[in-house]
């Protein structure tokens, strides 16, 4: 098992990366599963990075300097996946927390990022994480985003909750989502619909086919939802 996440303090964004490697050890007990431990300082370490560059610098120390020390050296399968999101969870009135996923080429990973690096700070992108993690080729998904090896880029963003904040984070969003394509990427289609009609046919080829199959099975059009009402109502979401 291995993961990693980047470095999202402003000075020094995406230029300095943690990877987290797990290693099969088959002898010894495993490990009784427990609650995990320390989140109401995770939750202040993490929470107060939102709106704060040096929170984010902040933190950045924490992760690399401290938590090493105290996070210990054996755990369970499943305690690792017993992982709480108490300690991340947003609890403000004022503001809410975004998902992004992009997945792209390992070839035009380094060029992704590098774009990235202009565009969430022009957008004033408050980014508050980003875990990376390996995705291998999807043979069976029609509307895949994995034709081939891919690095997935899973960003999470703190948003107010006003008008004006949304725009800046739909425009972002089609920013961030051309420069996955520009390097033979795509974007996660389950989250917010602020991808372009073209957007969307660029990333998946195969959308117009696929719509077309679903009109073939439902020709009165009984199942829909907001995605195929913006993408593939009206000859295949053609603009």
């Amino acid at each position: 098992m291995v993961y990693a996440r980047l470095n999202i303090a402003p000075d020094k964004l995406f230029q300095e990366v943690i990877i987290s490697m797990f290693y099969p050890d088959r002898g010894g007990d495993i490990p009784g599963l427990a609650e995990p431990g320390s989140l109401k300082l995770r939750r202040a370490v993490f929470r107060g990075s939102a709106e704060s560059d040096y929170g984010k610098e902040l933190r950045w120390e924490a992760e690399t300097k401290i938590q090493p020390f105290l996070a210990g050296k054996i755990f369970s399968r499943n305690q690792l996946l017993n992982e709480s999101a108490d300690w991340y969870l947003n609890r403000s009135a004022e503001s809410t927390d975004i998902l992004h996923e992009y997945f792209i080429p390992r070839a035009g990973a380094s060029g992704f990022l590098s774009e990235l690096r202009n565009i969430v700070p022009k957008n004033r992108g408050d980014l508050l994480n980003v875990t990376v993690r390996l995705v291998e080729t999807d043979n069976d998904t029609f509307l895949r985003y994995a034709d081939q090896p891919m690095i997935a880029f899973v960003m999470f963003f703190n948003q107010p909750r006003t008008a004006a904040a949304d725009s800046r984070m739909e425009i972002m969003t089609q920013e961030m989502i051309e420069a996955a394509i520009k390097h033979g990427g795509r974007y996660y289609l389950p989250y917010r619909l602020h991808a372009t009609v073209d957007q969307l046919h660029r990333g998946y080829p195969q959308a117009r086919e696929f719509f077309d199959l679903k009109r073939h099975h439902d020709p009165q059009e009984v199942f829909q939802n907001q995605f195929y009402v913006k993408y593939g109502r009206n000859k295949a979401g053609e603009e």
